[in-house]
């Protein structure tokens, strides 16, 4: 400092020289030393105190990151999370009362096949796009940041969050992508047929192949030679395939991959020889590759993967544990980190009937899956007792329905069911108000939708006046209508009791069809012959459930093949097998070709379904009993953030916004 002062009076004074020019210099004065100026030691430099995070997280991962065992909350969230508000995951009309909520707590939950929890299963799904619920509504990014489709629904760019990691801590970026696309579904051993039917125009197995283009490290695109809008819908909720469709680990599965890894190594072969696996390595890719459909599995503990929980070991075979990603890439409004619940843990009991007492006794938080309508006393009755609350929302599927297979290897048959009137007569003769009361005890209504207004009344006079337009006017001593040929019309109808109320509306059916003059033989098989004897065009008719509530496409194609197995077989072949269609049954296949041109959920998306249901309406393909079946849904009374209408599946989709009050 005094060094300082010093040089600043010396500079001073020149300064005042030079400005003086001839003015005649005073008398100099003797030089003073300066005056010394106090200091100070500086002060001790301090670290600057961290920003204080915007976001917060579970205790238990708190105490990870001040152990050193995890790093900080900024540092595992993506740049651009998903923020889950009201409205994001389940509409604001099935959630009205969505709130932020707490961590912590154990879900508990049951299954009874081993290593399999659909209801998990539903819970730990993710998908790279998201819509409300289980619809084409709203759909936005998921696991990707956002996308967008271009060039007359050719283009699909999709941009992955930036920071996002999977549950190992791994960042995710477009390799992963490249990685699925070139060395999985280009390679022949692991996908003999190359991509799969979701990436091919119309999803169809014809259909032509898209192309990946990586853009950079976050942004890829994947172009289709023709439209594809329906793209987007495979994209999110077709078949709950979810995210592993387009993004898988690589960084983990190159270590079991041929083009990366040396599978003569003695870690392969180690692996190789504890799996029993032959001396292919693609066989221990494929085990080690775990798909979405596979997570409840204990061989996929601890897999990499971007799910609101994580496998981990139980230490017992009956029972599954999961417990939260610390890496999971969704907060709520207040910046609290999802999933709110801490662990899930299900434990195998012997049949549903086991897993329906284990929640009778407050032993179950959630269950959907195995519930039964059937049940709804028996769950009110126990309600209070075993902590629950049961909540009546919409079942994803359709209740059964009856098909009449026309294509059945019988020349009767096939004239008399390929008559319109004949099947729009059956529908008549069915009591639905009767059904609806006594097996779906008023949780149903009449299928308006598919069926319509005029078919789906009881008129029994109405169905006869129609049979015997068609000529089918003579009958046997028992009353029962005869072919032209004079054979009795007794149809065979085979179920498998797939769903509890096959078995009686299949039984009321036949009660119902004798008041017109045909005999309905009701036989139940095992449901695997069931599928067998479908497949082989052995069945006449049957009573099954379809998916036309969640699944509006199953609605129309999947229509023609409840109506004629080898019709769908001769569409499916190109002709060289199977029976051709007729040309009302072929309409099915144009409407549904335009459905998968246009973008899921538009305004053109919503017209050409509302064409399919009124196909439905004007053919009756297969003949519904009845719609908007309700499904008992049982959850703990202490949960929050549960739907109350909707699709039941759509509080599986949203589990990682369930809380324990």
């Amino acid at each position: 400092m005094k060094k300082y002062l010093w040089s600043l009076l010396v500079v001073l004074t020149l300064v005042l020289t030079s400005c003086a020019q001839a003015t005649p210099a005073p008398k100099a004065e003797p030089t003073k030393a300066p005056a010394p100026v106090a200091t100070k030691a500086p002060e001790p430099t301090k670290a600057p105190a961290p920003a204080a995070s915007k976001y917060s997280e579970a205790p238990m991962l708190t105490e990870l990151v001040k152990a050193g065992k995890l790093p900080a909350i900024d540092q595992r969230l993506p740049e651009v999370p998903l923020v889950v508000d009201k409205g994001v995951i389940v509409s604001e009309k099935d959630l009205p009362d969505w709130q932020p909520g707490k961590f912590g707590g154990t879900l508990r939950v049951g299954h009874s096949v081993a290593n399999w929890n659909p209801d998990v299963f539903v819970m730990m799904d993710e998908a790279t796009l998201i819509g409300q619920g289980i619809s084409m509504d709203g759909i936005r990014g998921n696991v990707v940041e956002s996308y967008k489709v271009e060039n007359d629904n050719k283009d699909f760019t999709f941009k992955i969050r930036k920071g996002l990691k999977w549950s190992d801590g791994q960042p995710v970026t477009t390799a992963d992508v490249k990685f699925t696309f070139e060395d999985m579904y280009g390679n022949e051993k692991l996908f003999p047929n190359g991509q799969p039917n979701e990436f091919r125009v119309g999803f169809s197995v014809k259909g032509e192949k898209g192309a990946l283009t990586v853009i950079d490290d976050y942004t890829f695109k994947i172009s289709f030679p023709k439209a594809y809008g329906g793209f987007v819908r495979n994209m999110w909720i077709e078949g709950w395939k979810g995210y592993t469709l387009m993004i898988n680990p690589a960084h983990y599965l190159k270590q079991w991959h041929a083009k990366y890894a040396d599978i003569n190594s003695e870690k392969i072969k180690a692996e190789m020889t504890k799996m029993n696996l032959k001396d292919e390595w693609w066989q221990l890719f494929t085990q080690k590759w775990c798909r979405n459909w596979d997570m409840t599995n204990p061989r996929c503990v601890d897999y990499p993967g971007l799910y609101p929980w994580v496998g981990k070991p139980s230490g017992s075979p009956s029972l599954l544990t999961f417990e939260r990603n610390p890496y999971y890439y969704k907060v709520d409004t207040k910046g609290q980190q999802l999933p709110y619940i801490d662990k899930i843990v299900s434990q195998q009991v012997e049949n549903v009937e086991m897993l329906n007492m284990k929640l009778l006794t407050g032993e179950i938080d959630f269950m959907r899956e195995s519930t039964a309508l059937v049940k709804i006393p028996l769950y009110k009755e126990n309600e209070a007792k075993a902590g629950f609350r049961v909540v009546l929302t919409d079942m994803h599927v359709d209740s059964s329905g009856m098909r009449l297979n026309q294509t059945f290897d019988d020349a009767d048959w096939q004239k008399a069911a390929g008559d319109l009137r004949f099947r729009q007569a059956i529908s008549l003769a069915i009591n639905r108000k009767e059904l609806i009361e006594t097996i779906y005890y008023g949780y149903a209504s009449l299928p308006l939708e598919l069926v319509g207004e005029q078919y789906s009344k009881f008129d029994v006079a109405a169905a006869n006046k129609l049979l015997d337009d068609m000529g089918l006017t003579k009958k046997d001593a028992d009353g029962t209508r005869l072919y032209p040929s004079g054979k009795p019309i007794n149809i065979l109808l085979e179920h498998g009791a797939h769903a509890p109320d096959i078995s009686p509306v299949s039984d009321l059916a036949a009660q119902y069809l004798k008041a017109i003059g045909i005999k309905l033989t009701v036989k139940q098989i095992d449901p695997s012959a069931w599928g067998q004897k479908w497949d082989a065009n052995q069945i006449q008719a049957t009573v099954m459930w379809s998916h036309d509530r969640g699944w509006d496409n199953d609605a129309v194609t999947g229509s023609v093949a409840r109506a004629g197995r080898e019709w769908a077989r001769w569409m499916d072949t190109e002709g060289k097998q199977g029976v051709e269609p007729p040309a009302w049954a072929k309409k099915a296949y144009d409407i549904d070709a335009r459905r998968w041109q246009v973008v899921s959920g538009s305004d053109d998306y919503k017209k050409v379904v509302a064409e399919g249901t009124q196909w439905c309406r004007d053919n009756l393909p297969y003949i519904n009993f009845v719609e908007n079946v309700k499904y008992p849904m049982v959850v703990s009374a202490k949960l929050g953030n549960v739907p109350q209408s909707g699709f039941a599946i759509g509080a599986n989709f949203s589990g990682e916004q369930l809380f324990f009050k």
